[in-house]
């Protein structure tokens, strides 16, 4: 029975973090845009990614991870190109779009990883895999078709975010050799670190840094961003994929667009309209389905 209890305290504990980190992750497009509120999208992707890196080595060097060996590391500057250019990208296109309708379209994220490892990895898709891709497409459509008062090129916001979707899935696709051989710590401590430098000369070339008054609200959200979402979630999304899997972790995505809503609409006051909530659950379904069709797929692989 002690035995017992343990391991459910340890469960408890782990899935804690998993969740700490996902709700972190949720806020960062809100604290995205407060952050915005100071810096320009170039000024404010440096920033954060020379903050982040810094963490993440901290973290790195905490934990007793060697840096990535020479035959990995060409991988890596690619990688660190990718992920700067990425959060570039997302930064741009929360400035046409609203936070709620950024965390309903980065949602999408898995049908492109689903479709880029068919694609790219000859991953076999099953028909409900595909009747997944179908739903969320869908649901994805819906979300960028509604028109937003509040913001006047919304679209091209929403556009911006969804290409962020691909960026993010060539940086997974890329990543997995390396964080199979070196583990997801060290890659992404490495990977943020290049991100920073190479991010450097955009932000110094591509404009001014500030784009208005600093105060202690933009701050804040850019130590946030840096220190809590480059380093801390990090760690605690890595121990608990460490203890539980990817499968039984990453089902704690799901809430996180709902976090993003919920947060934005207190600290930005943003608002949301049926269909777009519609669209986004169209979006969690259609995942969900994926992820259930390829579980399936890998269950009859392994009795083969």
């Amino acid at each position: 029975m002690t035995t017992h209890s343990a391991d459910d305290s340890s469960a408890a504990r782990w899935s804690g973090k998993a969740l700490f980190a996902v709700v972190v992750w949720g806020a960062s497009f809100v604290a995205t845009r407060m952050a915005l509120e100071t810096f320009t999208p170039y000024g404010l992707t440096a920033t954060r990614l020379v903050v982040s890196g810094a963490a993440m080595l901290a973290l790195a060097r905490f934990s007793g991870r060697a840096i990535v060996p020479r035959g990995d590391r060409r991988v890596c500057v690619v990688l660190g190109a990718i992920g700067a250019v990425h959060l570039f990208i997302q930064a741009h296109g929360l400035m046409h779009t609203s936070a709620v309708r950024t965390g309903w379209i980065i949602g999408f994220i898995p049908v492109t990883i689903a479709l880029g490892a068919r694609v790219f990895l000859k991953q076999r898709l099953s028909s409900a895999a595909w009747l997944g891709v179908a739903i969320a497409t869908g649901g994805i459509t819906l979300i960028m078709l509604q028109q937003v008062r509040e913001f006047v090129n919304a679209s091209f916001g929403d556009m911006l975010q969804l290409s962020s979707c691909l960026t993010w899935t060539a940086h997974t696709l890329i990543s997995a050799g390396p964080v199979r051989r070196n583990g997801p710590l060290t890659v992404t401590a490495f990977v943020t670190a290049l991100s920073a430098v190479l991010m450097a000369p955009m932000a110094i070339f591509g404009g001014p840094l500030l784009a208005g008054a600093v105060t202690p609200r933009a701050v804040g959200a850019l130590l946030f961003l840096g220190v809590i979402c480059g380093g801390v979630a990090y760690y605690c999304w890595y121990a608990a994929l460490t203890e539980h899997g990817a499968a039984r972790t990453g089902s704690y995505l799901y809430l996180e667009p709902f976090v993003t809503w919920a947060v934005a609409r207190r600290a930005l006051q943003e608002t949301v309209s049926v269909r777009t909530i519609l669209g986004g659950c169209l979006i969690l379904l259609g995942v969900y389905t994926i992820a259930r069709a390829r579980q399936r797929l890998a269950e009859r692989a392994g009795e083969d």
